[in-house]
């Protein structure tokens, strides 16, 4: 069981007996959406009852879904879980689960990244997911090993990927995560996990 599978299971409980469970939630990709400035990739879209989520990856699927295809499911690999995150998020829109769930507008990506910048100062960080942005922002932050690492930073595909899975569960609870923009927003709200987004919708 990861971080993700305790997230699905929670919303498994919410939608219990809702009739939401078997709900179809359709995944495409959308070039042309606003997206949080920190993760690299695309921009895969959930829509559901109206709601929309967005997760940026750089391996975006299109289909139609149940929402229950994702309870016990394995999530074997990136594509699955992104698949799930996203699903999370459009869900997690509908009912209200968790606010911020639409990026920023790119006029606020400067007071964004001062604030983190502040927020992180002094600390060592070790970047789950292919962030340039951050990578420049705080280049003498950056450790290579999450065991030397203050705190992490975590978006997109960072928690999607095998080795952002692994060292998501080997170190929650142990040392700080931030999981930042609107991909982390209804996995990280579900789970209690610290999530930044200070500007999003």
């Amino acid at each position: 069981m990861s971080f993700l599978h305790d997230a699905i299971e929670k919303l498994e409980k919410i939608l219990e007996d809702s009739g939401c469970e078997d709900g179809v939630v359709a995944l495409s990709v959308n070039y042309d959406a606003d997206v949080c400035q920190y993760p690299k990739g695309v921009c895969m879209e959930g829509h559901f009852g109206g709601r929309s989520g967005q997760f940026i990856t750089s391996e975006p699927i299109r289909a139609n879904t149940r929402i229950s295809f994702m309870f016990g499911a394995p999530l074997r690999n990136r594509k699955q879980r992104g698949a799930a995150s996203v699903i999370i998020n459009a869900v997690s829109a509908f009912l209200c689960l968790t606010r911020r769930l639409q990026p920023c507008t790119p006029d606020c990506y400067a007071p964004c990244i001062a604030e983190l910048s502040r927020e992180v100062a002094g600390k060592r960080v070790y970047l789950l997911g292919p962030m340039p942005v951050l990578e420049r922002a705080l280049e003498a932050q950056i450790v290579d090993s999450p065991e030397a690492a203050d705190l992490f930073l975590i978006a997109g595909d960072g928690m999607t990927g095998d080795e952002g899975v692994a060292c998501i569960d080997e170190y929650r609870g142990k040392k700080r995560m931030i999981f930042l923009g609107p991909s982390t927003a209804g996995v990280s709200g579900l789970i209690n996990l610290e999530h930044w987004c200070p500007y999003g919708r």
